[in-house]
């Protein structure tokens, strides 16, 4: 399956798979010169990929690995639950719980019994450090540069900037500065409501 963008690859990831235990996973790239058609439709075949919800309820009751393949541009990633499956078990996979998958900047794991998509602790250190030196300038210089950081609102990158606002109003309020304000968005990148329960594991 593709995704035409980047919000939407990460959804699909957090909430549609990872959500419903598909917590191992491969991520790889498809070389420049590869027919990307040719390795959706190979890789589906090869590792057994369904979108059969009976298939797979009787692949788990076997105590079978399902498979789900997701692709974004040249890159995608091959998650599987537990279980056994002969052709995934020969990869080199890690498991979202213990290792968060990191793609383009953004961080995918497991906080507590939810799901979660971030911003990548590295790259997510820089914009602190940026906001952070701002933190004592005019409030709406502030809240301008804040709401206008070119990342996806998931739950889990509010909860990020919550956390830096508060930092940075720590900083504002020992000299009488008005505190910083930003935009919680009311939707998430789906155009749906945000409700985190959609972020829990069942």
């Amino acid at each position: 399956m593709e995704s035409k963008t980047l919000g939407d690859f990460l959804w699909r990831i957090s909430i549609d798979y990872v959500r419903y235990g598909y917590t191992r996973y491969v991520l790889r790239e498809i070389p420049e010169e590869k027919d990307l058609e040719a390795i959706d439709q190979k890789l589906t075949q090869a590792y057994s990929v369904s979108a059969c919800r009976v298939t797979r309820h009787r692949q788990r009751t076997k105590g079978l690995a399902s498979v789900q393949y997701l692709r974004f541009q040249r890159r995608f990633v091959l998650l599987a639950t537990q279980g056994t499956h002969p052709e995934f078990d020969r990869l080199c996979s890690y498991d979202i719980r213990t290792c968060p998958l990191h793609f383009e900047g953004y961080s995918i794991g497991i906080i507590g019994k939810r799901s979660c998509v971030r911003v990548a602790r590295r790259q997510w250190r820089l914009v602190e450090i940026e906001m952070l030196a701002l933190a004592t300038r005019d409030r709406a210089k502030v809240e301008t540069a804040f709401n206008t950081l070119p990342y996806y609102n998931f739950p889990g990158v509010v909860e990020q900037k919550l956390k830096l606002v508060k930092k940075i109003n720590a900083l504002r309020k020992p000299k009488r500065l008005p505190s910083v304000k930003i935009q919680i968005p009311i939707t998430d990148v789906k155009g749906a409501y945000i409700r985190r329960r959609l972020y829990k594991t069942p």
